[in-house]
Formats: C-alpha cells, structure tokens, sequence
C-alpha cells in the first residue's frame, strides 16, 4: 500500500522547532496541508514560507494551547482555509527540571497549564471537528517521564502522566466515530531545550539505563508520530509509544 496523506489537513501545534518541526517536515512529504501552531511567530513564518516554496500548502498560526479561546481560533481558521482536519499532532509543550520540595505552586500550575490543560482543549478541539465527520487520528506528546519515576520531574511527570491517562479515555469514547488518539512517549530526545536542560549528570544518568547509549533525535520522534497519522495505521489506538531507545524496557545493563 502506499502510504500518502495527500487531501488531509494536519495540526501541528510546537511546529516551529524541536520534534514538532521534524513532524512537520516529515509530514510534508506525505502530502497533506499543514498549519503550524506556535507561539514562535518568526520561526513558524519561516517554516510556512520554506514550505509553501517546496509545493505544501501552509499556513502558520499564532496560539496559546492553554487559552481556550486561541485553540478555539486556531481550528476556525484551519477550517476556513481547508475546508478539513483530520491530523492533530499536539506537541507544544514546556519542561521543568525541579525536585519535588523545590516546585513552587507557579511552577507546578505553568506546568499543568500548558502541558496537561493545553493537551485537554486542542485534544477537545479537534476531537469535534473529527466525531462530527467521522475520522481523524490525533498523536498527543506524554513522556517517558510520565511512565517512570525521575528525579526532578514532579511537576512535569504528572503533566505528562496526566496527558497519557486523558489520551486512553479519549480513545475509547471516539473509537466508534473513526478517531484515533494515541500519545508519544519520547526519552532523551537530543532537542535545543534538551541540550540546554541536561546538565552532564542528567546525560550521565540517563545513558547508564539506555541500552542504545545514546540520545535520540527529533526525526526518530516524527517517524512514530507520522506513522500513527496514517490511515493504514487504523487499527493502533489508546496506546502510549515509548521511543526511548530502550530506557523503559531496561533492568540491568551490563558491558559483557
């Protein structure tokens, strides 16, 4: 079967950088129309326009995933200018490094905000759009952090926890309409807010339980979520992926 997403509409919310980009030129390739939801308008103008020169129709939008109105906006204008939205990639999100005695209650409440509530009203959002016209696949961004204990991760483990248990109800009560939700549970993934997060012992802890020994990169990301995107890919639902390079399978790691 060839796989192509020409004549869909793909969401992609974090599009402007990190594994958010990667998805959206990955995605490109397949075919379909993307609207990059950001709040970086500069870099997400400069995506649109690279895009739009190499044949996708695109279109970038200004969006605060934690303001329901702008989510709000976001699909209108999705929708006037292409008529349809089958793809939502929601992956705009914000980290915190902070141990549990540490995180202040503005800490914690950003955190939730955005990744957790943000994850709520564009997964609502689409899901809409999708019930009503019988099809749609959305890819959520968890963590491997909301699968497994790590320090300084209370706040944004519970976010990202938060996101998987939302994304397996939300799965079941769209099952029968044709929509697909399924989330992303990346590791170390070797992004610009990742280098500037991982200070030499966060990498040292991190690379003693991968078993690949290594970070990731933002492509290996997008592959599994442009996977998941595709209609062939009908039959995966309410699941949460690891791509971690093993971290969430490991037990002891030994050198021979």
């Amino acid at each position: 079967m060839m796989f192509t997403l020409d004549g869909h509409t793909a969401i992609v919310t974090g599009g402007a950088s990190g594994i958010g980009l990667a998805t959206v030129r990955m995605l490109a390739a397949m075919g379909p129309n993307i609207v990059i939801a950001d709040l970086n308008e500069g870099a997400g103008k400069e995506e649109v326009a690279r895009l739009s020169a190499e044949g996708t129709n695109a279109l970038f939008y200004h969006t605060n995933v934690a303001d329901s109105e702008s989510v709000d906006a976001l699909v209108a204008a999705t929708l006037d200018r292409f008529g349809s939205l089958e793809i939502c990639m929601h992956f705009a999100g914000i980290g915190l490094e902070q141990h549990a005695l540490e995180t202040t209650r503005d800490n914690w409440d950003r955190m939730l905000a955005i990744n957790l509530t943000g994850s709520y009203l564009m997964m609502q959002a689409a899901g809409r759009v999708m019930v009503d016209n019988g099809y749609g696949r959305i890819v959520a961004m968890s963590s491997i952090a909301g699968i497994r204990g790590g320090t300084g991760r209370t706040a944004y483990g519970a976010s990202k926890g938060g996101v998987a248990a939302m994304m397996r109800v939300m799965s079941m009560e769209w099952a029968k309409s044709g929509v697909t939700v399924n989330a992303l549970a990346p590791g170390a993934i070797e992004t610009a807010l990742v280098k500037e997060m991982h200070d030499a012992e966060t990498r040292r802890a991190y690379l003693t339980r991968i078993p690949m020994d290594r970070y990731g990169t933002p492509e290996e990301v997008a592959a599994a979520a442009v996977f998941l995107a595709l209609p062939q890919s009908s039959y995966i639902n309410g699941v949460t992926l690891p791509i971690d390079g093993g971290f969430d399978a490991a037990g002891v790691i030994k050198n021979n």
